[in-house]
């Protein structure tokens, strides 16, 4: 019996073990992207986070490259020093998005983005643009070229619950609004994973493309105020912790899903089924 149990613990280790593959991480430097790099490292895998900014918590031994997303050209140079190094990219999250904080991290300067939309300025509509879809087709491009050759790979989308109903304005406070343009992004990141399964099915059919529609994280900076209307809207009663998606992501991007590609995932505790 003892020994059974031992042969099951190492099925299940190895059927979630990215021991040997090389992921690249946008926006790694960020509250979740943090998470996800963690997961993965944990998991075997050499983790590389493609972020404008570096994150002093992540430590040496993550590889952290300051990549701008929305330029193609630096996205294509990152990605193949990436394979260069390491010999593959096996596993691409597209993580990065124009997503301004709230309650007590939320930044002063940041007013502009939730004005009334018909007051939305141009340039914040184009920057959620470039960094959320651009961003995510050009490291999509880039990791493609390496994957194709390899015939194997692993690309996820972290998409959002706005990608499958409104925002809830009414949770924010009085005269504030989330920008149009983020559920757009969103509901185009659905399209673009679908687009890229169907692509991959006729030029490498074991490369697989995958989204998640997530729901709110608490960060432990809401307001109290602010916590309660999260909780009311699913059926769990609560926002997700910030590493409640870590074991969904590892799914996603191990052997344990590897008969999913094209699909959308939804962790959202039951918020989209009402």
């Amino acid at each position: 019996m003892a020994l059974n149990k031992k042969l099951d613990r190492d099925f299940i280790a190895n059927l979630f073990s990215l021991q040997g593959m090389t992921a690249i991480i946008t926006g790694g430097a960020g509250r979740l992207g943090v998470q996800y790099v963690t997961a993965l490292k944990k998991a075997g895998a050499n983790v590389v986070s493609f972020d404008v900014v570096i994150n002093n918590a992540l430590g040496k031994n993550i590889q952290q490259e300051k990549v701008d997303i929305t330029k193609k050209d630096d996205v294509f140079r990152a990605t193949d020093i990436v394979e260069q190094k390491y010999g593959s990219v096996d596993i691409l999250i597209n993580n990065a998005a124009f997503n301004p904080k709230v309650g007590k991290d939320a930044d002063s300067t940041g007013s502009e983005c939730w004005l009334p939309h018909e007051d939305y300025p141009q340039s914040l509509w184009l920057k959620e643009f470039d960094i959320g879809l651009n961003g995510a087709m050009y490291c999509t491009q880039a990791s493609a070229r390496h994957m194709i050759r390899q015939n194997s790979g692993i690309i996820l989308n972290i998409a959002s619950t706005s990608a499958i109903t409104a925002p809830d304005h009414r949770k924010y406070e009085k005269g504030k609004f989330k920008s149009a343009a983020y559920p757009v992004v969103k509901t185009a990141l659905l399209g673009l994973t679908r687009s890229w399964a169907a692509y991959f099915a006729s030029t490498a059919p074991n490369v697989r493309v995958n989204s998640v529609c997530l729901g709110a994280v608490n960060f432990g900076s809401m307001e109290p105020e602010f916590l309660a209307k999260l909780g009311q809207r699913n059926m769990l009663g609560r926002p997700a912790k910030p590493d409640e998606y870590n074991g969904l992501i590892l799914f996603l991007c191990s052997d344990a899903s590897s008969f999913i590609t094209g699909s959308i995932v939804t962790a959202d505790g039951g918020q989209t089924v009402w």
